[in-house]
């Protein structure tokens, strides 16, 4: 196989304002599927995109729905855009996407602890087994330095890598980056189209060499991720680690973060992120938005990050696996009256791996109309846009709230999460309840709960309250 070229180069009143601002934004849905065009690709046939039966956009093996809050905008309250993706599954039978991985293993002194490192060992170990023989695998482990104990390599002498795993001490100090910039110079040296090229990085502590900035480090994961197309997830272990600025490094990196509570799930959660990349079906994948910025500004967009230039959101998913979902949602300001139809022009565009990495261009349009009636307006719902809004709003909330208790502002904290209660509550009382809104709603309650405690708390127990916190409001926004 062929190597692919790399790509160059928020006090009460507040509150309150903000409650009253989402309760208002609760009445405003209404199903759009959009309007179908035509699919755009490398090889030659064109696909009509007319939606599916279940409202899916796609001729490929990844689809997506697209749906405004209402057909109707009222006045200058806000419009939202809900976009969900999905990747058909792929049989259990089809063989495994070939990997290029680097491992990237905190060997800190603080690893000796409560057999970290020897859980570290059984996970590698695992990755080992899996490994095939079109698989890259390189290792890296760091303390104050960077040692490569395994250069990226197809494996073939598997016992040997097991003894220098096995032979592993823990060691210094945390330099976190440069053993992840190792990993990622791994990874890129055997680079290829079609495999899964990825660094998994697992930490411990807090980073005290190197790079230890959170918005520095994740300003340079963005980049090579953009830059070279490589991904990484990120595996926390214990209560001392920086969950923030490991769950940056996953988002900006298009991988996924993972809180391990218990030192003895280390292995089970490696196991889990491979069997989640077990088949890729897209690369390079992006979903873009153009709408009309002369009347309009992009607020907030919910679950990914993002980017926002000239008209145009776009949000780079990269790689896609077999049976994945992801969901955004995307609020715009109406920053002047408008007496014409807002128009929201959608395009999903990947590389099909299932089909020789043909360029797949899936395209459809959203309208929504001026109103002067707030009947009309408030009838025009839709209630999948509705629950959405409600568990982004209420997770954003949540995490005001968890910002501030790691500033030690617990009084505010608590000001935050009775908020969040009550506009769940009122959005309960307006919509069916989705599974989201509930698993939002139980996280609400069971974080209030732990910040009525929080100054008679232990410093220990206070990490774990809010890697615990993090984690829960993580996992609902992703819908994982």
């Amino acid at each position: 196989m062929k190597k692919h070229a790399k790509k160059p180069f928020l006090p009460l009143l507040a509150v309150i304002t903000i409650l009253t601002a989402l309760s208002v934004s609760a009445y405003l849905v209404f199903f759009n599927t959009g309007d179908p065009v035509k699919v755009q690709q490398t090889n030659a046939r064109n696909i009509n995109t007319t939606p599916q039966a279940n409202g899916k956009i796609g001729s490929g093996p990844i689809k997506f729905t697209s749906s405004l809050d209402n057909n109707y905008f009222y006045d200058k309250n806000s419009v939202y855009l809900y976009i969900d993706l999905e990747a058909d599954k792929i049989s259990e039978t089809k063989q495994r996407t070939p990997m290029n991985i680097s491992i990237v293993i905190d060997r800190s002194g603080s690893m000796g602890e409560k057999n970290k490192l020897e859980y570290v060992k059984k996970a590698v170990d695992y990755l080992i087994d899996e490994a095939g023989t079109d698989d890259y695998v390189s290792i890296v482990t760091y303390d104050d330095y960077v040692d490569v104990l395994q250069k990226s390599m197809i494996v073939r002498e598997k016992y040997e890598l097991r003894e220098k795993i096995n032979a592993l001490q823990p060691g210094g100090f945390t330099n976190l980056s440069g053993g992840m910039f190792e990993g990622y110079d791994q990874v890129n040296n055997n680079y290829m189209r079609g495999y899964v090229n990825k660094v998994f990085l697992l930490s411990d502590g807090l980073a005290n060499r190197g790079i230890t900035d959170r918005y520095k480090l994740s300003t340079m994961v963005k980049e090579k991720n953009r830059r070279d197309g490589v991904t990484i997830s990120t595996f926390g272990v214990g209560t001392e680690f920086n969950e923030n600025m490991m769950t940056d490094i996953a988002d900006y990196g298009k991988g996924n973060y993972y809180y391990i509570k218990n030192s003895s799930d280390i292995p089970e959660i490696f196991a889990t992120e491979l069997r989640n990349m077990k088949n890729l079906v897209g690369q390079n994948t992006k979903m873009k938005v153009r709408f009309p910025k002369d009347n309009l500004r992009v607020s907030k967009v919910f679950g990914y990050p993002y980017d926002v230039e000239g008209d145009e959101v776009t949000i780079d998913f990269k790689d896609v696996f077999s049976g994945q979902k992801k969901s955004v949602l995307i609020k715009f300001d109406i920053t002047q009256t408008i007496k014409r139809k807002l128009v929201f022009e959608n395009e999903l565009t990947y590389e099909d791996v299932t089909a020789d990495f043909r360029l797949v261009s899936e395209k459809n349009t959203n309208n929504a109309e001026e109103t002067s009636s707030i009947d009309k307006y408030n009838s025009s719902r839709n209630e999948t846009v509705i629950q959405n809004i409600a568990m982004f709003e209420a997770n954003e909330i949540m995490e005001e709230a968890l910002k501030n208790v790691d500033e030690g502002n617990y009084d505010r904290a608590k000001e935050l999460m009775s908020g969040a209660r009550t506009y769940m509550d009122e959005q309960l009382k307006t919509v069916n309840p989705s599974p989201e809104m509930k698993r939002q709603s139980e996280n609400i309650d069971r974080y209030s709960k732990d910040v009525e405690s929080v100054e008679t708390k232990s410093e220990e127990e206070r990490n774990e309250m809010q890697k615990s916190g993090k984690y829960d409001n993580y996992n609902t926004r992703k819908k994982n």
